[in-house]
């Protein structure tokens, strides 16, 4: 993938990416793990709006 980077942060892909990224965004299917992200960081930030604050709790790490 060709991917052009210019000051102020305006990126420019070729024609032949562009065209694969824009049908990945219309045609993709996000895998479950991006879905469950977006859907904890939905609640993460409304609560965050309601109440200022969240709480964020490590998890045990797994073994394998």
């Amino acid at each position: 993938m060709s991917i052009k980077s210019h000051a102020f942060g305006r990126v420019t892909l070729t024609e032949r990416d562009a065209e694969k990224f824009t049908n990945q965004v219309k045609y993709g299917r996000p895998k479950k793990a991006a879905v469950k992200s977006v859907k904890k960081g939905v609640a993460m930030s409304r609560a965050f709006a309601k109440d200022g604050r969240i709480e964020i709790r490590p998890r045990e790490k797994v073994a394998g």
